[in-house]
């Protein structure tokens, strides 16, 4: 947003340190200087305008410049006698550092300059086309001698402000002026409008079927006349990058810079009835927008129709059908408070942002809507000769009320660490405009319609010490050190990181957002979120696997010839009332490589399983595999649910076939298991020394059904052998000869201890004879020779 010098001080007296004040106390400001830095302008008069005599295209003019009359040179085709100018006298410098000096020109003397709007700095898209090959020329007299710049309202300076998203009060010089006129002290007086009405009452009525709308007013006009607008609105919509149109359209825009407040007017002739209707949109409506575009609407747009078509798509942008163009002789004025979500929504699905659009979203006055409409009246009366109707028309559909606000009366205070008094206090109240009710032990404060911002006490702090001075605030130091330390997690997180970076995986971090489509393709967490308005459709909804990042960067590297890729993320998962910590590991091609002896180790199911246990047993965190085939992007026979603690955590498989084709990627195994029950300290990790006694080892082969599993095996001969087995391993499972059909063998190898004394051969017998006497109740095992 850019404030003028020019439109702020018919609000408020401008102090000498305005900028100072904005920065400290107001938005950051991100430029400031003069509005146009020519210097020596003057108005001039030309007397008199003659060919030159050693040229077929030049002039020579005199012009009265109020205290003298110079002879100037000029070029133009369209300088002519009569005309008030621009005039650049001798030490006058331009825009781009240009000096004017007296000068010969083909043997006739030239004292200045008359000025072309290009030669002041205006772009060339602004330019009116009477101007654009020639001079600029007022088209009424005006005060000779009189500063240029102050006769083109291009005096002063112009400050840009960097606005944040919750500001949307400071986009418009009036919102300005009641923040600068908080800070110094001073109060805003609303102008009263020059309105004259004929005794014809307003026909508009008004309808609103929609909770996208909370007021609506409408004012009628005839006998208007669409002409070009006088240079003080032009000078300040060009001063914020806004081509003026015609005195109709640019009104609009000059009430929406000055107050905020968002304008449409219709051609009432087109619009064909006397009756709106502000409805939301049909699924599959289709319009034309002002840009000659179709669009094609959905229920969530707001929408005004004449009750049988849409002539405009609210608070966004109006439609050919009811467009002002120069045969329009009445009006309909529009002046409304719409729905700030609702117009987000349409504008970015639509890609149609404007300054109206803009201002709606970030949420506009609803009080200050008449204002508008107002000012608006009273200029098209002025500017274009129009006849208004008698009453303003209107619909409130609903109000929006801020909320009231109850806080301590310590509480600004104990937070900003500083000394104000209850007087105090109510001074920065009354210049902010608040509405308050001061009790015992607090105040219930309420911000005006203005400021939709101030909803929470915090914000309530904020505008305190604006007011009060954020340089004033004093620094103070913490008496008490606190001792630095990290958590039990931070450190299991760390030491997580550290190992798996160790063992030559790489980290990443990947998008926690991805398509509705593809939420449940790798995990079901429950219930998925999406966001409301999300950048794009493939970005919508957040993640309940952490497989998704993880297969997107291996398609990105081995699409650009990085074929081995080992990888690892720690990143949170969603959905709908949760939201939990994940580990997810992929490979994907080789893990190690030995280029001398051309040998390569690349993971499988198998290794990857390997891989965990071998992070986690040593933390005293074990996991269990149950074979699964629930989810159709892994492999049905390599993948299995990881269980700790008997429940289910995550998955490790590999990648479907199908998958891996669709994605373009080498054989791919994954892990993704969730955190939370493996970063809570359920007990300190109790360190015992090595058993100075020897290990017995034993192999144990039995045959069982084909659908035994061996982990169930394993977890049964531990909980036989107890404290006194102290390693397991499968080292064979074989089906073929000699076994019969339906049947497999599996071969394990065990390793016994006691660390108060030597096992003796008898005592592991008895123990292996406990383990095969359960495995053959349990599993009618058999012993395999």
């Amino acid at each position: 947003m850019r404030i003028t010098e020019r439109m702020l001080k018919e609000w408020v007296s401008i102090p000498q340190n305005v900028l100072e004040i904005t920065n400290q106390k107001i938005i950051e400001v991100d430029s400031f200087g003069p509005l146009n830095t020519a210097t020596k302008l003057v108005v001039g008069h030309v007397l008199t305008c003659e060919d030159h005599p050693n040229s077929d295209h030049l002039h020579v003019t005199t012009v009265d410049l109020g205290d003298r009359v110079d002879q100037i040179v000029c070029g133009a085709s369209n300088v002519a006698k009569d005309q008030y100018v621009i005039v650049a006298q001798v030490g006058t410098v331009l825009p781009g550092d240009f000096a004017i000096k007296a000068t010969k020109i083909r043997g006739v003397e030239s004292n200045g300059m008359i000025c072309s709007l290009q030669e002041l700095g205006l772009d060339d898209k602004y330019i009116p086309a009477a101007f654009k090959d020639g001079i600029f020329a007022f088209a009424e007299p005006k005060e000779i001698g009189k500063p240029g710049l102050e006769a083109l309202a291009l005096e002063g300076w112009v400050m840009e402000l960097d606005l944040t998203p919750n500001r949307g009060d400071l986009l418009s010089v009036l919102g300005f002026a009641y923040d600068l006129a908080s800070m110094t002290g001073q109060k805003i007086n609303l102008p009263q409008y020059k309105i004259s009405e004929t005794e014809k009452t307003n026909p508009i009525k008004i309808e609103i079927n929609t909770d996208g709308c909370g007021r609506y007013y409408a004012r009628h006009f005839e006998s208007l006349t669409v002409k070009e607008s006088p240079w003080w609105i032009k000078s300040a919509l060009l001063a914020n990058d806004m081509k003026p149109i015609n005195n109709v359209v640019d009104i609009s825009n000059y009430v929406l810079l000055e107050y905020g407040t968002p304008l449409h007017m219709f051609d009432a002739k087109k619009v064909g009835t006397n009756h709106i209707l502000v409805r939301d949109a049909k699924d599959g409506e289709k319009v034309i927008s002002l840009d000659e575009e179709e669009r094609i609407l959905n229920p969530l747009d707001v929408v005004i129709t004449n009750t049988k078509e849409v002539i405009a798509i609210g608070g966004v942008m109006g439609l050919l059908n009811t467009m002002i163009d120069e045969k329009t002789t009445s009006v309909i004025l529009e002046a409304a408070y719409f729905d700030p979500k609702r117009i987000l929504q349409t504008s970015k699905r639509l890609n149609l942002r404007s300054e109206s659009s803009l201002r709606f979203e970030r949420g506009i006055d609803d009080e200050r809507v008449l204002l508008g409409l107002e000012r608006a009246t009273e200029l098209l009366i002025e500017l274009a000769d129009a006849k208004v109707s008698k009453n303003v028309n209107h619909c409130i559909h609903h109000e929006v009320i801020n909320p009231e606000i109850t806080v301590s009366k310590d509480y600004f205070n104990e937070k900003l660490g500083i000394s104000l008094s209850e007087k105090e206090l109510t001074s920065y109240f009354d210049a902010y405009n608040y509405q308050y009710k001061v009790n015992k032990d607090s105040f219930i404060i309420q911000a005006p319609s203005y400021r939709k911002d101030i909803l929470i006490k915090a914000d309530l702090l904020e505008e305190i010490a604006r007011m009060y001075g954020l340089d004033n605030i004093p620094m103070h130091t913490i008496d008490q050190e606190a001792a630095g330390k990290l958590t039990f997690k931070q450190k299991r997180l760390r030491g997580l990181r550290h190992h798996l970076a160790n063992l030559g995986l790489n980290e990443i971090i990947s998008y926690s957002l991805i398509a509705p489509i593809d939420v449940h393709r790798y995990q079901n967490l429950g219930e998925p979120v999406s966001v409301l308005m999300p950048l794009s459709e493939d970005k919508k909804t957040l993640r309940q696997s952490l497989v998704h990042g993880l297969l997107e960067t291996i398609s990105y590297n081995q699409s650009r010839q990085q074929s081995n890729v080992a990888i690892f993320e720690m990143g949170n998962c969603f959905a709908k009332d949760l939201e939990t910590l994940h580990l997810g590991i992929a490979f994907s091609g080789a893990w190690h490589k030995n280029p001398w002896n051309k040998v390569s180790f690349k993971p499988d199911f198998h290794i990857l399983k390997g891989l965990l246990d071998s992070i986690f047993n040593p933390i005293n965190i074990y996991f269990s595999y149950v074979p699964t085939n629930h989810i159709e992007s892994y492999h049905p026979y390599r993948q299995a649910n990881v269980v700790y603690q008997d429940k289910v955590i995550g998955q490790i498989a590999e990648l479907h076939p199908l998958e891996t084709k669709k994605l373009g990627i080498d054989t791919t195994v994954v892990v993704d298991i969730d955190l939370a029950p493996l970063l809570e300290q359920h007990q300190k990790t109790l360190y015992q020394p090595i058993s100075k006694y020897p290990n017995v080892e034993r192999d144990l082969a039995i045959v069982v059904d084909s659908h035994v599993n061996a982990d169930d095996l394993i977890q049964m001969i531990k909980q036989t052998a107890k404290k006194n087995l102290v390693k397991i391993d499968v080292f064979d499972v074989y089906t073929g000869s000699h076994i019969e059909e339906g049947k497999k063998s599996i071969a394990f190898s065990l390793v016994f201890n006691d660390v108060d004394k030597t096992l003796e051969n008898e005592d592991v017998e008895q123990l292996m004879k406990k383990i095969t006497n359960r495995l053959t109740f349990s599993y009618q095992a058999t012993i395999r020779n």
